[in-house]
């Protein structure tokens, strides 16, 4: 259903996007980061969000690649530098989110809540019945949790430490401004060309 709509969008989208990528990305360059312009991080957090749900909607309603002439397509190369020049617009806002936390206090909640769940407190509030089976000391389920949650977070946090590498090396101003300026390209050339592979069908391959 997004065809009609979405179809003729796709090229002035990927303009758009990349001139506020560059936008951002010279900024980034040129200035400390205490002098960046918050206007402009915010419009390219907002961008990226917004290419993102494109990219989806395109995957999901087309054929990529493997549709017939008369049906909508969208080459691969598109899907990729949206994706690539996104990732590079929202990796600071995601490199400042301390997602060892977070996961930690999700995996308490859920974990409590499970016990809660399957507990039975009939029997006393300090020596629940667990599934009906075995009456467990609420101190020990107490420690099993924080235990639990502490070895998440240890695994999260070194995790976190590798993803945080990728998302400076991808949100490192240059490369934004890179990958940014093939996609303003990308969409430059779909129009002009009318042709959905923008880059890819100038070079012939």
């Amino acid at each position: 259903m997004f065809e009609s709509i979405l179809d003729p969008l796709i090229p002035f989208i990927l303009i758009v996007a990349g001139i506020i990528g560059l936008l951002y990305g010279i900024n980034k360059l040129m200035k400390s980061k205490e002098e960046e312009s918050k206007i402009l991080k915010y419009l390219a957090l907002g961008t990226s969000i917004v290419i993102g749900v494109v990219n989806l909607l395109i995957i999901f309603e087309w054929k990529i690649d493997t549709a017939p002439p008369e049906m909508t397509m969208v080459h691969w190369l598109t899907i990729l530098l949206i994706f690539l020049a996104g990732s590079s617009m929202l990796a600071e806002p995601l490199k400042d989110t301390p997602i060892a936390a977070i996961i930690a206090v999700l995996a308490f909640g859920a974990l409590a809540g499970l016990f809660l769940l399957f507990a039975d407190f009939n029997e006393g509030f300090s020596n629940p019945e667990v599934l009906g089976l075995v009456n467990i000391p609420l101190w020990l389920v107490i420690l099993l949790i924080v235990v639990i949650v502490g070895l998440v977070f240890l695994a999260t946090l070194f995790t976190e430490f590798t993803i945080d590498r990728i998302l400076q090396l991808i949100g490192w101003a240059p490369v934004v401004v890179v990958l940014c300026g093939l996609l303003t390209i990308q969409g430059l050339l779909m129009f002009l060309l009318n042709d959905a592979g923008g880059i890819w069908a100038l070079l012939g391959l």
